[in-house]
């Protein structure tokens, strides 16, 4: 596809001189930085049923992380130790 922007002058300088530097094309570079910037897929919204189909195949995701842990894995001394905090 092929776009045309108009860049206020210090962003377009910005880029020609970062081609510059690299001895890339100027088109290269801005193509790179838009990939790079690329916008994450729109959030959907899911229905009841499948919310609670993904939080419970999360939740069994953990099934070997060694759960529960015990009162003294989760107490204050296990966690800071001789920091005292």
């Amino acid at each position: 596809m092929t776009v045309t922007l108009d860049l206020p002058p210090q962003v377009e300088q910005a880029y020609l001189a970062e081609a510059l530097a690299r001895g890339l094309p100027l088109a290269e570079v801005v193509r790179e930085a838009l990939i790079t910037a690329q916008p994450s897929p729109a959030f959907r919204e899911l229905e009841p049923e499948e919310w609670v189909r993904e939080f419970e195949a999360w939740v069994h995701s953990h099934d070997a992380d060694n759960l529960p842990l015990s009162d003294e894995d989760i107490s204050r001394e296990s966690i800071y130790g001789d920091r005292g905090l």
